[in-house]
């Protein structure tokens, strides 16, 4: 399993390389100084957002591994799957007729799954969350926490205000947050290493997956 989930990581973050790639060979970048236009830029602001839905698909694939097998405290706070807007705590035994046939474990697989299609990782608090949860100890695997912070604070900037910054003075792409090749690829160095340490504390807790 832990392979499985490096090698899809290891394919979407050659994916986001690919995109600053060709931002970096894009003949209007070339050779052009100063501040560059803010459509050449979306190329980078695409590889932000693809490289967040990396780091989420590393979190998401690990919780839905994971959580199903996770003590009772854990899953107290994950629905019954149909059971979305209520208290997780609390259900009828009449819920469960709609599971006849199934194990306990199936269950506790489809809570888990419909609660991730929920969910999403947007602070390094909510990233501490899952790994507690999955028994590894954040203080040892939060080196790159500032990096994955400022990865996410600038997704959600460019996916809920598509990077505007109207408070700035000026039009145009002035009215447009600037962004590098280098900031996208010191992020994408952050997400691996991150991911690296966590793959590393799974295999002592799982040797056998």
């Amino acid at each position: 399993m832990i392979d499985q989930i490096r090698s899809t990581l290891n394919d979407n973050l050659s994916r986001v390389e690919s995109l600053v790639n060709t931002y970096e060979h894009h003949p209007d970048v070339q050779g052009w100084q100063g501040r560059k236009r803010a459509d050449l830029l979306d190329i980078l602001r695409a590889g932000v957002v693809l490289l967040h839905a990396s780091l989420e698909d590393v979190l998401r694939s690990i919780a839905r591994w994971r959580l199903p097998s996770a003590n009772a405290d854990v899953l107290n706070e994950i629905p019954l799957v149909g059971q979305r807007g209520t208290n997780p705590k609390k259900f009828s035994l009449g819920d469960l007729t709609a599971f006849r046939g199934k194990t306990v474990d199936n269950i506790f697989a489809e809570s888990v799954e419909a609660h991730l299609e929920r969910s999403n990782y947007n602070s390094t608090n909510e990233i501490s969350k899952l790994l507690n949860d999955v028994g590894i100890e954040t203080a040892k695997v939060n080196a790159k926490f500032a990096e994955l912070q400022a990865l996410m604070d600038r997704r959600h900037q460019i996916v809920h205000r598509a990077d505007r910054q109207d408070e700035v003075q000026g039009s145009g792409d002035h009215k447009i947050r600037g962004i590098n090749k280098y900031e996208v690829r010191a992020w994408a160095e952050a997400v691996r290493e991150f991911s690296k340490t966590v793959f590393t504390e799974l295999e002592k807790l799982y040797p056998a997956y």
